[in-house]
């Protein structure tokens, strides 16, 4: 296997950059962390960790052939690690995976792959035959009125971004439940001007599930990691707040399905949404370092390291059977917006002073651990607030 001492780290204004800069630098790997040069210094937090050894601006990656020039320039003659964790950053590299694995070492789709798992209509047709559970999902057919549309749909049902994250919208953004006709009529044509022909999917009650796998270049799985979302925020449908780790046998082998009829190589978040008594449905892949990311390693499952040995073109072991490599029932949240989720949830519940002090109860709770703030790397955590004071937490998700 090859060796790199050094990695380079892009979209470090993203939260789940952290865990990944904190483990390659546990590791005793020398980081460079980077960031658009019109970001904002104050937001890009990872600048801020001190496992960071060095800090770049780079161009934009919409500046396509002047971020591969800048990281080409960046990776010098040592051969780096380069690890992506914006969507966007993560789509030019794919587009220029030959030329990149040139001057670095790197785990990426191919960028076909990647198309299909980041659209989720082209997600569901590519999962059904292979006997996946998806919801029904349809959208506005050819010489169809929405008002037609509406009529033939059962609901409530969801509205939803093909591609969301492209609009650089959160992920509260990137759908709309809507409970009656008149709220499709009104929803769909608004969310039609922003991108062409969203999906209107079956409404799919019950908690959310993640199956998160490092693939190795022979498309084969490294490292498994299960999480099950606990509270969101915002309540109607947001980011995980609270979370713990979790396995399910059936869901690994439903993703595991999946990302190798993809081929896949590198990291990838499959999400479902159900319950054990009616069963999951699968709602799509996050194919880069996901939002509770930091989860993983706080249950002793080091999914950076994984990724790290995969770009370097260590393969997995073989393994019999599968099986939580780690610890479960570790639970982890991101207190700000925790705390912020605790009157929605008691306007959901019968029970609402009740519910007040058991969830106050587990904000106090030191078992749990904080997805930012970490006892020997606090520098970021206290930006992060302090942004968030300033209104700016919606930019550093």
């Amino acid at each position: 296997m090859d060796n790199a001492k050094r990695v380079i780290v892009t979209d470090v204004r993203y939260r789940m950059a952290l865990p990944v800069i904190r483990s390659l630098g546990k590791m005793g790997l020398n980081v460079t962390c980077t960031d658009p040069a019109e970001t904002p210094e104050a937001l890009s937090l990872g600048f801020y960790s001190k496992y960071t050894s060095a800090r770049a601006h780079l161009p934009a990656p919409s500046m396509e052939q002047d971020f591969i020039g800048a990281l080409r320039k960046l990776s010098g003659t040592d051969k780096p690690v380069i690890i992506p964790v914006g969507m966007e950053s993560l789509t030019v590299l794919c587009r220029n995976r030959d030329e990149v694995n040139v001057f670095a070492h790197t785990a990426l789709p191919h960028i076909d792959n990647l198309i299909i798992a980041n659209d989720k209509d082209r997600l569901m047709l590519h999962a059904k035959p292979l006997g996946i559970p998806c919801p029904e999902t349809t959208t506005l057919r050819p010489d169809e009125s929405i008002q037609a549309l509406a009529e033939r749909i059962t609901y409530p049902a969801v509205v939803k971004y093909r591609q969301g994250e492209l609009l650089s919208l959160g992920p509260q953004d990137r759908y709309q439940i809507v409970q009656d006709k008149t709220q499709l009529m009104k929803t769909f044509p608004l969310m039609h001007e922003k991108q062409d022909y969203p999906l209107v999917q079956e409404y799919v009650p019950g908690g959310g599930f993640g199956v998160s796998v490092v693939f190795d270049q022979n498309h084969e799985p490294i490292t498994v990691f299960c999480h099950q979302r606990l509270r969101e925020y915002p309540v109607s449908g947001g980011p995980s707040c609270y979370c713990r780790s979790d396995w399910n046998d059936a869901l690994v082998q439903y993703a595991l399905t999946l990302l190798k009829s993809l081929r896949w190589t590198g990291v990838a978040m499959v999400e479902f949404k159900g319950n054990p008594a009616e069963g999951y449905k699968l709602m799509e892949i996050n194919p880069r370092f996901w939002g509770s990311s930091a989860l993983a390693p706080i249950s002793g499952c080091d999914i950076t390291k994984a990724l790290y040995q995969a770009a370097l073109g260590q393969q997995a072991a073989p393994q019999a059977k599968l099986t939580p490599q780690y610890r479960l029932n570790r639970k982890m949240r991101f207190w700000l917006q925790d705390a912020l989720s605790l009157f929605g949830y008691m306007k959901q519940s019968q029970k609402p002073f009740r519910y007040f002090w058991r969830h106050l109860g587990s904000l106090l709770n030191p078992a749990v651990r904080d997805g930012v703030f970490t006892i020997d790397d606090p520098r970021p955590a206290f930006r992060y607030f302090r942004n968030a004071l300033h209104k700016r937490d919606k930019i550093i998700r």
